[in-house]
């Protein structure tokens, strides 16, 4: 092995090396002025849709840090945002009547617009008209909502704070793209009510379904060359979805190539045989067009957390001994994903020590099973990783 001396960030050569950035990944912050019931509303919604529900502390959040930035009263401000402590920072300022109207709130607005760097963004959160935004808040692209209900209010911002995120972390990504899975002997009118949202109301433009692969190309084959563009995989489960071969491959394929799933469960009357491997995803019921905005929310929170989790692994291996032959999963793991990866690597001649996957840790009883399993194998989670 050639090894160079690395002196100040440069090697003896004379080549420069990247340092590595062992910050936190993503920050995001809401700001809002004290006296704004509403604002306050909408960014303690953002957090439990972002971070985690503080009412159900096991429950399976996303992770990721949110901050509220308010004050006591108008007469005072918050304090600053650090945007130099995360590799991003996002910061979304609900801006109001009673925001835009004080002038020392319009200056703190301002000044959080121009301290942004390059891998930040700062994003005004219209409940208010657009031209009454203040000067550097009214050169950004906004998030419209001061002509919606409230119910709309709370589905849109989300929406775009979500794909927000998402471009933050990839830059380079195309946007969110959805393969719809169904049956189409009962499932075809439900997946093109769904596509109508998608297109008209969520902004995720590029979608398809079986119809859409070539004739005489196998899904296996279209996920392996289309990597990175399929980002999610929403199932359809209407009554005959599980007695279609095809169906089935859809999901052992998603699984197996580790794109996110969500299950939009629309069974009417009965399965004869319910298909086991659709399950440790997402769930949302299907009632009709009052489920669409769930629909959205939970596709566009599964692909934030399969781009954010692997990178959190990442910043955090930079402090803990992290093996590169361990698993990274954006879900908890299970029997399905537990043996086909241990295969992968058998294949390969490799050896795989732990996975790696969000917290909360699996309960007590699916851990026991996992072990019994394959005893060599460890998961865990950033929580107990960070513990050790």
């Amino acid at each position: 092995m050639n090894l160079e001396k690395c002196v100040g960030g440069t090697l003896a050569s004379g080549r420069d090396v990247p340092v590595p950035d062992d910050r936190v990944v993503l920050s995001v912050y809401a700001v809002w002025h004290p006296s704004s019931s509403r604002s306050e509303q909408l960014a303690r919604g953002l957090f439990k849709a972002v971070c985690a529900d503080p009412e159900v502390p096991a429950s399976r959040g996303l992770g990721i840090p949110v901050r509220f930035r308010t004050a006591i009263s108008s007469a005072s401000l918050p304090a600053p945002v650090p945007f130099s402590v995360a590799q991003h920072t996002a910061v979304f300022v609900f801006s109001d009547d009673l925001l835009v109207a004080e002038h020392r709130w319009r200056s703190f607005a301002d000044a959080l617009a121009r301290s942004a760097g390059e891998g930040d963004v700062v994003v005004p959160v219209a409940l208010t008209r657009p031209e009454n935004l203040s000067h550097e808040l009214g050169q950004l692209q906004a998030i419209r909502l001061h002509d919606l209900s409230e119910p709309d209010q709370s589905a849109v911002l989300l929406n775009r704070v979500m794909h927000d995120l998402c471009r933050l972390l990839d830059p380079a990504a195309a946007k969110v793209k959805v393969f719809l899975s169904h049956a189409k002997h009962d499932g075809l009118d439900i997946t093109r009510t769904v596509q109508r949202h998608l297109h008209e109301e969520a902004g995720i433009d590029e979608f398809f379904d079986a119809t859409d692969i070539p004739d005489g190309i196998r899904f296996a084959e279209f996920i392996k060359t289309s990597a990175g563009s399929v980002p999610a995989l929403l199932a359809v489960q209407t009554d005959s979805y599980a007695s279609r071969e095809w169906c089935r491959l859809e999901v052992l394929e998603a699984k197996r190539r580790r794109v996110p799933i969500v299950v939009l469960a629309a069974v009417e009357n009965r399965e004869t045989r319910s298909f086991p491997y659709m399950g440790n995803v997402p769930v949302v019921r299907w009632r009709g067009e009052a489920s669409l905005a769930a629909v959205v929310a939970a596709l566009l929170g599964e692909v934030l957390r399969n781009r954010y989790f692997p990178l959190r692994v990442r910043a955090i291996s930079k402090h803990h001994v992290i093996g590169e032959l361990d698993q990274v999963l954006a879900y908890p793991p299970e029997l399905l994903t537990v043996l086909a990866y241990r295969a992968d690597l058998r294949e390969k001649g490799q050896t795989l020590v732990r996975y790696i996957y969000p917290d909360p840790p699996l309960g007590s009883e699916e851990l026991q099973l996992l072990r019994e399993l394959d005893p060599d194998v460890e998961p865990i989670t950033p929580t107990l990783l960070q513990a050790t």
